[in-house]
This record gives structure tokens, C-alpha cells and sequence, in this order.
């Protein structure tokens, strides 16, 4: 799998591993205290971390593989304090670090795994509110390793003082003390405003997307609608193209308004014919944009039809290979018309659930189809010149192909998608 720094980054931001970089720092910012760690065990913990980050960045899609690598960097910690000999169990440092992992390692694994949305809100919630925990505590680590080192240092504190004044079980009568003084008490505040701030934007986004699922799942019509002002809504489980000409925009710069548009119309008809040929239906035309629907029920009737969808995929490949094949002759038509040649087409190709209905005011209204799995597809689309790709499928798409289609194809990396924490493999054609 490729490295991608991106994800690296997105990963680091993203999961709360600043909070070890902090706890490190902060190990750094105490060397005369009686546990200080030297140069070299902070490099190591430091290294181990960035592996933590790297694997969770390439496999952390995998509930289960996001779990234990969480605890990566809490491991590190405990290695170099076994080897320099003064591990202590039920330190503060070793307890928030091992607590911290679990916490977030659980509920991201948790809201991964689950399929239904009222989980995945809670998973989402939990992991605010245990972010905004972690770096309160670990402040208040701070807060209180730097006490003790002081009061160590000048002698008004021994060493067994010392560990135990940063053992767990000083933690609920220090913390507190701690949350008792109006600086730190506006703190903890302040932490805890912002995390509710993120909490509350979240859990927004969440139930607008469920109330949108909700309503429009609930209007299922079947056959015309009696009634003009009314339009036919459902639910479906379909295969989509998203397709654009790259650089379409220079190549209109060469055109007239006539050139440009007659490129197009002979593009869509490509489209049209082929979409046709495999039972799929043109469902969007913008620009150069074109986008393609194999198994919608009934194909727009939206009459219930589970054969619809039941080879939706490998029509959406075939027709998508065959486009491609077919290209050059249009390219050649283009030239016989003294038309600029047309540019590498970009084609992504995913599965998944979408809302079908007529779209539009009263007379105007036409089938639109709409959702996640519409927003994937042009994702992909747009990542095809990133990859060097005419073709890019999704995961859910490969899993839908027989054998013989897959062997066409070879895993190319990990992407982040829409509405999605964790990267997704994609599929090229060999």
C-alpha cells in the first residue's frame, strides 16, 4: 500500500494521538523529576507512536486491527519504563495512557462495526466526551508532575512521596483540589464548552441525514402519482457510474458555443447507448459530467424489483469497460468533424444506497437519484488523474464481481471518502 502523508496527517488530527506527542512533550519538560525519562526512551515511544500512526493510517478501517493498535504507543511507554526499572502499574502517566487507548480505540471500532445509525451516534458521543476527559487529565498530569517535581527538588517532599503523589490512587482527592481553583476550574470549562460545541455539531449532521432517510423512506408510492403535486420517492440499493472528460474546460476554450456542444451531445449519446445496452438509465447530465444508475427499481417506476439490483455492479463495469473500448471511435468521429480530440475520461464506479424520485416542479419533474453512494462515485471519479486511472471502483463493487471481472482488476490503495473516518480500498484496471 502506498504511503500517503495526507492520511497521516488526517490520522494524527483526527484520533486523539496528539494527546501521546503531549504526554511526551510534557515527560520532556520534567528532566530533574525522579522518573524522567532521557533522550533516547522518549525517541523510542516517540518512534513507536508514528508506527501507531501509520498503521492505523493504512489498516485502521479494520475494527478489530483499530483496537489493538491503539495500544501501540501505551506499550512503547511501558517497554522503556520495564528497561530503565522503574515501571510502576498504578502510576497516573501508565493508567491515563492504557485507559486513554482503550476509551478511543473501543468506541472508534465500535462506531466502524455498527450499521445502525442510533450506535454509531452514541459511538460519536462517547468519543467527544472522552476526548475532552483525556486532555483534561492529562493536563492535570501535567499540573501535578510539575508540583511534585518542584516540591522534590527542593526537598520538601522524599521519593516515596513523590510516587506516591502520582500514583492512580491520588488521583480522585488531587483532581478535586485540582478543578477547585478558579484558573483551572475555567479550564476544564473551556475544554469541556468546546468538546460539547463538537458533540453538538456532530450529533446535528447525524440526525439531519437520519430525519432525510426517515422521511424519504417513508414515502412509497406505487405507480404514477395520482396527484401532480406529489412525486414518487424510494429507497434503493444500486450500482453508479460518475464520469468527466479531464481538462474539458480547455478544450471549450479551443470550441465555439456549437463545437462545444455538438462534443457533447455525440458524448452523451455514447452514454445513452451503452447505458441502455446494459440496463442502466442516464440519470444526470451536467457539463461534461455524466451520471449513470444500474438498478433502479423498475428503472424509474420504482416498483419494488429485487432483480434489479442483483448484477447492478457488473452491468456498471461492462458498461464502463465498454465506453472506454468505444472512445476512439468517437475520438475519430471527432477528428473526421475537425473537432479537437477528446480528453482522458475519468470513470468512478460505486455501490450503495440512494433516494430515486421525481425531482422538480410539477411539469418539470424527472428522476433524480441522490445520497452517499452518488457523492462516492464522483469521488472517485475525481480521484482517477491522482492514481493515473480511467476506471477507479469501490470496495462494495469489487465484493459484487465474479471472479472473472475481479482478475481485471488489482487493489491501487486506501482513500478517505465522503462521510466516512476511516480510508477505503480502491481498485484500477490492471
Amino acid at each position: 500500500m502506498r504511503f500517503s502523508m495526507k492520511r497521516f496527517i488526517e490520522e494524527f488530527f483526527l484520533y486523539s494521538s496528539q494527546l501521546v506527542v503531549f504526554f511526551i512533550i510534557m515527560l520532556f519538560l520534567t528532566p530533574s523529576s525522579a522518573d524522567a525519562l532521557g533522550a533516547y526512551p522518549l525517541l523510542i515511544v516517540a518512534g513507536f507512536l508514528v508506527i501507531q500512526i501509520v498503521l492505523l493510517a493504512g489498516q485502521g478501517h479494520n475494527p478489530i486491527l483499530r483496537f489493538l493498535f491503539s495500544f501501540i504507543s501505551p506499550a512503547a511507554y511501558a517497554l522503556v519504563r520495564v528497561i530503565s526499572g522503574d515501571f510502576i502499574l498504578l502510576d497516573m502517566a501508565n493508567v491515563f495512557l492504557w485507559a486513554a487507548a482503550f476509551y478511543v480505540g473501543l468506541f472508534q471500532s465500535l462506531a466502524i462495526a455498527s450499521h445502525s445509525r442510533g450506535l454509531k451516534r452514541a459511538a460519536e458521543t462517547f468519543l467527544a466526551i472522552g476526548a475532552v476527559l483525556v486532555f483534561v487529565f492529562f493536563y492535570f498530569y501535567l499540573d501535578r508532575r510539575l508540583s511534585m517535581t518542584n516540591a522534590l527538588n527542593s526537598g520538601s517532599l522524599d521519593l516515596a512521596g513523590y510516587d506516591s503523589a502520582l500514583s492512580i490512587r491520588a488521583f480522585p482527592p488531587a483532581f478535586l483540589r485540582f478543578i477547585k481553583t478558579a484558573q483551572n476550574a475555567f479550564f476544564v470549562y473551556g475544554a469541556a464548552t468546546f468538546g460539547l460545541m463538537m458533540l453538538a455539531s456532530k450529533v446535528e449532521a447525524l440526525s439531519l441525514r437520519s430525519r432525510i432517510v426517515r422521511l424519504f423512506g417513508e414515502t412509497k408510492l406505487q405507480g404514477p402519482s395520482p396527484n401532480p403535486e406529489v412525486s414518487m420517492a424510494q429507497q434503493a440499493e444500486i450500482a453508479v457510474i460518475s464520469a468527466d472528460i479531464w481538462d474539458f474546460s480547455l478544450l471549450v476554450d479551443k470550441l465555439s458555443a456549437k463545437g462545444a456542444v455538438d462534443i457533447l451531445n455525440r458524448y452523451y449519446a455514447l452514454w445513452e447507448n451503452l447505458a441502455e445496452k446494459y440496463r442502466g438509465r442516464v440519470v444526470d447530465l451536467t457539463g461534461d459530467s455524466v451520471l449513470v444508475a444500474f438498478g433502479l427499481p423498475a428503472q424509474a417506476g420504482l416498483q419494488p424489483s429485487p432483480a434489479d439490483s442483483k448484477d447492478a455492479a457488473e452491468r456498471a463495469i461492462s458498461c464502463a469497460c465498454d465506453f472506454l473500448a468505444e472512445l476512439p471511435g468517437l475520438r475519430g468521429d471527432l477528428a473526421a468533424a475537425s473537432m479537437p480530440p477528446l480528453g482522458t475520461v475519468g470513470i468512478g464506479v460505486h455501490s450503495g444506497r440512494v433516494i430515486a424520485g421525481d425531482l422538480g416542479l410539477k411539469e418539470s419533474r424527472q428522476l433524480g437519484v441522490f445520497g452517499d453512494a452518488v457523492s462516492v462515485a464522483a469521488r472517485l471519479d475525481s480521484l482517477c488523474k491522482e492514481f493515473k486511472q480511467e476506471i477507479l471502483l469501490s470496495q462494495p463493487v469489487f465484493r459484487q464481481l465474479g471472479l472473472e471481472t475481479q482478475s481485471n482488476f488489482v487493489r491501487l490503495g486506501e482513500v478517505l471518502l465522503r462521510n466516512s473516518t476511516q480510508p477505503v480500498p480502491v481498485y484500477g484496471m490492471k
